[in-house]
């Protein structure tokens, strides 16, 4: 979903030896509790996926208030296409895994649902204003006649 910029699983290893007991002990990974064998004392998921899950989860939770199943349930609801255009969305850029991002009011922080890039910005760009968005939408239609 949302990208972070750590290493993959595999790149995060310590040097076991230089602790007392020569290796890192078993504990259930934070996410699917899940146990398994750490290869640094700070790791705590056991794998790339239930880290991509956590990190999602996270930043949702943090940016929007939402977690990652809440999301989910919206794209669900949303036939996974964006609320205004109805298409699927894009990819934004290299490490970007979501088509369709988290929609809010700036105003309230209340979340409205999933956009695709291009109307999330437009929103933005025309600063939420219902008038505005009136304006642009009779410019429009009074271009075509």
């Amino acid at each position: 979903m949302y990208s972070g910029n750590n290493p993959s699983k595999e790149k995060q290893v310590k040097d076991s030896s230089k602790y007392p007991q020569g290796y890192f002990k078993e504990k259930p990974c934070k996410k699917c509790k899940v146990v398994f064998q750490p290869h640094a004392p700070s790791e705590c998921l056991c794998s790339d996926k239930c880290k991509e899950h956590a990190f999602a989860d996270n930043y949702l939770k943090r940016a929007y208030g939402i977690d990652l199943d809440e999301y989910n349930l919206m794209l669900i609801k949303q036939n996974n296409c964006c609320s205004i255009c109805k298409s699927d969305g894009f990819i934004m850029q290299k490490g970007h895994k979501v088509k369709l991002v988290v929609d809010h009011c700036h105003d309230t922080g209340k979340v409205r649902g999933l956009l695709c890039h291009n109307c999330n910005r437009a929103l933005g760009l025309l600063k939420d204003n219902t008038n505005t968005i009136n304006n642009a939408l009779e410019y429009i239609n009074e271009s075509r006649k």
